[in-house]
């Protein structure tokens, strides 16, 4: 890449995270390099320029550090009268970064919080809390559930249900319905491995994409479990990751260009319940009642592991289904 087409970008216009790692992304492919090049070049000029930093700087996972934009705007070109340009725009997406208010709370959901009033009725039954119960009470929900009981109840006292509450069809898959929430998804042979936020490790494709990493590096995301239509009898799930920085992401089967047949959560804040690419049906395995495979809806393609890996870091595909141990995947509660 020449310094011409450098002094094209717009380094002056970035304002935040976001800005500057649009223009790094745009850098990175006017470069017409790889992340192993990007690193040699870095390497040969003395300086650290690892793949893994680069893959997560380019995702937007982190604000890069002032010697790693510098490092990397060298390897891809950039003459070295532009570097105290970029850092400077470096600077102020720290400083829009900062400045950011957080986002409010979303408003209670009124239908939500009847639907979970009814199943903490359920749990409150002989045999203790369910699963799924426990799993509201970390998530902070516990509150809003009693009230939304006490309601329930009062109604039941008068002889009606809440009539802006659907109801769940009795012979709804009960197995089913327990997963819902946040959760963690686990490959079945590397349990100690979830189902989370990684890169591509072919490095062809930038975008943040699910990958099996140490369960205690998991978070975040979190992960949580939607039914795209809660009244369905046999729902299917959205895999929905909430993220501090991008919002909330529905995991989507690319079908198309480097990342074909990877799972991404993008477009952020666009899931769908019309595009059945984002919809994933949870099935038993074939094995064993315990384990359970994601078949993506109205195919025959399952999620497993890229050249069936069971290497910290190996990436989600969408493969053909069959009973392969690497399309078989714990699913539990998040603690």
């Amino acid at each position: 890449m020449s310094t011409d087409d450098v002094g094209k970008l717009d380094v002056q216009g970035v304002r935040d995270a976001a800005d500057l790692v649009d223009l790094l992304r745009e850098l990175k492919q006017r470069s017409g390099l790889t992340l192993r090049e990007l690193e040699e070049r870095a390497r040969a000029r003395g300086e650290l320029l690892p793949r893994s930093t680069v893959s997560d700087m380019l995702r937007g996972i982190r604000l890069p550090a002032p010697g790693t934009v510098a490092a990397f705007v060298r390897a891809c070109g950039a003459h070295e009268t532009d570097v105290d340009a970029w850092l400077e725009a470096r600077r102020r997406a720290e400083e829009g970064a900062s400045a950011r208010p957080s986002e409010p709370a979303p408003a209670p959901d009124p239908v939500a919080g009847a639907r979970r009033a009814r199943s903490w009725v359920t749990a409150l039954r002989p045999g203790g809390l369910t699963r799924r119960a426990r799993s509201w009470v970390l998530a902070g929900e516990i509150t809003t559930s009693l009230v939304a009981v006490a309601l329930w109840t009062l109604s039941m006292a008068f002889g009606a249900a809440p009539a802006s509450s659907p109801t769940v069809p009795p012979d709804a898959d009960a197995a089913a319905r327990e997963l819902r929430g946040f959760a963690e998804i686990r490959p079945a042979r590397t349990p100690g491995l979830c189902l989370t936020e990684g890169r591509d490790t072919r490095g062809e494709y930038l975008n943040a994409v699910a990958a099996q990493l140490p369960c205690e590096e998991a978070r975040p995301p979190h992960t949580y479990l939607r039914p795209v239509d809660p009244t369905a009898a046999s729902p299917s799930y959205f895999i929905e990751w909430q993220h501090p920085q991008h919002g909330r992401g529905c995991l989507t089967a690319r079908r198309e260009g480097p990342g074909k047949d990877l799972l991404e959560p993008w477009p952020w804040k666009s899931c769908d319940a019309t595009r059945a690419y984002q919809h994933f049906r949870i099935e038993p395995a074939a094995t064993t009642d315990a384990r359970y495979r994601l078949r993506l809806e109205g195919t025959e393609r399952c999620v497993g592991l890229r050249d069936d890996s069971t290497e910290t870091g190996a990436d989600a595909t969408v493969e053909p289904c069959s009973k392969a141990a690497d399309q078989e995947f714990l699913i539990r509660a998040a603690a």
